[in-house]
């Protein structure tokens, strides 16, 4: 991200922000509410773009043009994943088995494959009873788990969470806490906001304030 400026209605959101993240870095998104998290979060997933500055990944600037392309927009989403911060954004298919399936369906994975991380997915997050169930109907803390193996299905190099934590009761907040530290042992980079000064200091290794 380079001198990256964003505003919502003229009212400028994000200012001059610059930082760069390598492969396997674990970073935190920190700042009051209102000071652009959310919206960093959305144009680092290339859902949104900046009014100005330039935000490149893998040597590629990300901008409205090459996400307009459907097999550069479909690489991208498939290299980094997002988990809302609330997962009724998310969540959109009649039950979690159907949920789980459908990243990898549309990575066109062979159906043997999908089956398998699915079932890996419902196995890892203790979904089985959860299974035929449609998410909407579902506990906040249920339908995060759902949201986290959703994008587990699809395994990306790059997780996005936004607000991970919250409103969660301590249960579901210990699984996905260790669910985390599990990607972060395992290479993968992170990227998260959170108001959590305890659970920043044991996962990230570097903050950009904002």
């Amino acid at each position: 991200m380079k001198n990256i400026f964003y505003g919502y209605s003229g009212e400028p959101v994000l200012r001059d922000v610059n930082f760069e993240i390598q492969p396997g870095d674990a970073v935190a998104i920190c700042g009051a509410n209102g000071a652009g998290k959310s919206t960093l979060l959305k144009i680092i997933n290339g859902l949104i773009f900046p009014t100005s500055g330039s935000y490149k990944f893998e040597g590629r600037e990300i901008n409205s043009k090459l996400m307009a392309d459907n097999r550069y927009s479909k690489y991208f989403h498939q290299k980094v994943g997002f988990v809302w911060q609330n997962p009724d954004v998310q969540l959109f298919c009649p039950s979690v088995e159907e949920e789980l399936s459908f990243g990898p369906e549309q990575m066109e994975l062979p159906e043997e494959e999908i089956k398998i991380r699915t079932d890996d997915a419902i196995k890892f997050f203790d979904l089985e009873k959860l299974r035929h169930r449609a998410p909407y109907n579902l506990s906040g803390g249920e339908k995060k788990k759902v949201a986290l193996a959703s994008i587990l299905t699809m395994n990306p190099a790059i997780w996005t969470l936004d607000e991970p934590l919250s409103a969660l009761d301590e249960k579901t907040r210990d699984v996905l806490k260790n669910f985390l530290f599990e990607l972060k042992r395992a290479g993968k980079t992170i990227i998260f906001s959170s108001h959590d000064s305890n659970f920043i200091s044991e996962l990230a290794d570097k903050k950009i304030s904002l």
